[in-house]
């Protein structure tokens, strides 16, 4: 495949500076760290990683770069635990809350070269998936490089994302003149022109427009002043003192927002029809944000906005549907608010049934992760039920170790990978006897042969019922392991060490045995020791004592975390979201939440990409920016804001 040589030199370029990056993030992170006294900690995990940092930022960005330079894009994949459906934990969350923190560092940097180099590759790569970044030298890559080298075990999540911050303006000034190198091949190149004309992808999207919840009252209620006020400071055009003026300005800045595209623009004009009407007998539509009407408008607006940049027959299907509900709502008579209520919760329905429909492909896996939220409560009742099996049949130690350990793992692998009543499962909890009855000890040598003819075809059964189970490799081979050791010894002859006896319990009644003559003798002294009556009159300084002050709720955090939990539990299947996940921002629609809402299913514009998360990592990005309702931001309360606008003097 050919390689554009302008790429080819990018490419170089940066692979050719990879070691000044390097050498640059290290000084200058360790200079950043020296100047604060505060960052002991952070000092000492940077001076474990300081080392072999250069090493491990080289081989993250290197195979990136020469696949690049062969023209190919790749890029790091998540790990897919379900049936091919990647997993986000909070783990991973706070993963991608560090790189989205040192592509906004970066960005801000180096923004005019990036702006540059995002048409460039824009150019090249015309079929791109929607909202992802174009440019293959964008800052996510070398921001999830930073991130990954400076991880390990010995540093929590917190702290690794405060040694993140640290690093991130380092990385951004040692990429600043690369950046600017790579403006200059593209101006060699001839390219100038191009790069400064075309339009960028879609960087980070906007917060919503935060207008209040009585903001169209308060905008009806200033726009009536402005009007009827003689001592107005400038002419108010375009402002009418009836409502149906009023009506047709709102519903005009609606329908010129810039985010509709005009199928979606043409649907909402015929309903326009119907508000009309409505307004009439309706005095409270021009004074309430949450009127049906307008939170049925914001509600498509929203819907429509995940599908509107692509040919996705979900949107003509919705659109098709909502024309024929929009009619039956003009010939209503008479006409109701309720009629627009009856209306959204259709809405609701029909965006619900399509989302379940796009979750289909990944009903196995769904369900294997609802049973995976059980596997603790399983493993636990397993291990009970196989200890009072070890204890009935008087088995050994090391048997013991084996089923309470490897084998109740395998059992419970099977139980969240089928189902608890699935045959896999079944099948290993059935061979439990014939396995403890192969792993009792033989006293003659007859009987330890038939155990040797018996043990192929039971081994045999093991590797058959372990066979559907995704058991972890390693873990696969713990288990066969041991149980060949534990058989090897049973042939040779050796005894295996029967568990102990439980230890007897002391009676209750023993605590309250009567005391000896000489405890009762002690205990006499003691009370009639004068010790207390120093305590009872000296004077004690209270500040002195080695007292621990109780520490203060930190009232922020709970109020931050309440403001997290009630987003959370506002979610409902069918919503569009934009989500930064895996290093690049993307539209995705939530089609399924698990019974304990602890897992959550988004499905991207793409129907390929699905990415699960958990509750704490959808947590994660949502206080930290990276994650956004579409219909939060309010197709209605965007209008009103411009309205708004137009009233200051």
């Amino acid at each position: 495949m050919a390689v554009n040589p302008t790429l080819l030199e990018l490419t170089d370029r940066v692979l050719a500076e990879l070691p000044r990056l390097a050498r640059q993030v290290i000084e200058d992170t360790g200079f950043a760290l020296q100047r604060s006294s505060k960052n002991f900690n952070l000092q000492e995990a940077w001076s474990r990683r300081r080392s072999r940092f250069a090493g491990l930022f080289d081989d993250q960005l290197r195979p990136q770069l020469q696949a690049l330079r062969e023209g190919r894009l790749a890029e790091p994949s998540r790990q897919r635990d379900f049936d091919g459906l990647a997993l986000v934990d909070e783990r991973e969350a706070l993963h991608d809350v560090a790189v989205a923190h040192c592509v906004e560092v970066i960005t801000e940097t180096s923004r005019q070269e990036l702006f540059q180099l995002v048409n460039f590759f824009a150019a090249l790569n015309r079929s791109l998936p929607h909202g992802r970044d174009p440019n293959a030298l964008r800052p996510a890559l070398f921001g999830t490089a930073l991130v990954k080298a400076l991880a390990g075990a010995d540093l929590q999540a917190e702290a690794h994302f405060a040694l993140t911050r640290v690093a991130a303006p380092a990385l951004a000034q040692a990429l600043k003149p690369l950046y600017q190198q790579l403006v200059l091949v593209l101006r060699d190149a001839k390219l100038t022109p191009l790069v400064n004309t075309r339009t960028t992808g879609r960087e980070r999207p906007q917060a919503r427009v935060d207008t209040g919840p009585g903001a169209l009252s308060d905008w009806h209620a200033r726009s009536q002043q402005a009007v009827s006020s003689p001592q107005a400071a400038r002419p108010m055009q375009g402002l009418g003192a009836s409502s149906g003026s009023m009506l047709d300005q709102l519903y005009e800045r609606i329908l010129a927002d810039p985010t509709l595209t005009p199928a979606v623009k043409a649907q909402l004009g015929r309903l326009q029809v119907a508000v009309a009407r409505l307004s009439r007998d309706d005095s409270s539509l021009l004074r309430r944000n949450d009127h049906p009407t307008w939170r049925l408008i914001n509600a498509v607006a929203a819907y429509a906005s995940g599908l509107a940049a692509t040919q996705d027959p979900l949107l003509a299907s919705f659109l098709q549907f909502l024309e024929g509900q929009t009619k039956t709502l003009v010939e209503a008579n008479p006409l109701t608010g309720r009629h627009f209520e009856q209306l959204l919760r259709h809405v609701d329905a029909f965006i619900a049934r399509q989302a379940q429909e796009r979750s289909a492909p990944s009903q196995g896996a769904l369900a294997a992760i609802e049973r995976g939220q059980k596997r603790k409560e399983w493993l636990h009742l397993l291990r009970e039920q196989l200890a009072q099996q070890c204890d009935s049949m008087r088995v050994g130690r090391a048997v013991r170790h084996l089923l309470l350990g490897p084998w109740a793992h395998a059992v419970v692998q099977a139980m969240v990978q089928s189902g608890h009543e699935s045959p896999q499962a079944e099948a290993l909890i059935h061979l439990v006897e014939d396995l403890v009855d192969s792993l009792r000890p033989r006293r003659d040598v007859a009987s330890r042969e038939a155990l040797r003819q018996r043990l192929p075809a039971l081994v045999a059964s093991i590797e058959q019922a372990l066979a559907p189970v995704d058991l972890p490799e390693a873990k696969r081979k713990v288990l066969l392991m041991e149980l060949m050791q534990l058989h090897s010894r049973v042939l040779s002859g050796q005894a295996d060490e029967a568990s102990p006896e439980p230890k007897a319990v002391t009676p209750a009644s023993s605590v309250f045995d009567e005391p000896s003559e000489q405890e009762l003798s002690r205990f006499v002294e003691e009370r009639n020791s004068a010790f207390s009556s120093v305590w009872a009159h000296v004077d004690v300084d209270r500040t002195q004592l080695p007292t621990q002050p109780v520490p203060l709720s930190n009232a922020a955090e709970e109020q931050r975390q309440r403001k997290v939990q009630q987003w959370l539990d506002q979610l409902r299947i069918g919503g569009w979201f934009h989500l930064y996940v895996a290093g690049h921002w993307q539209t995705a629609q939530l089609v399924w939440i698990s019974a304990e809402r602890r897992f959550f299913l988004f499905v991207g514009q793409d129907a390929d990409q699905r990415q699960s998360l958990t509750e704490g990592a959808l947590a994660q990005l949502y206080q930290n920016g990276l994650a956004m309702y579409l219909e939060q931001e309010g197709l209605v309360e965007r209008a009103v804001a411009t309205l708004m606008q137009d009233l200051e003097p």
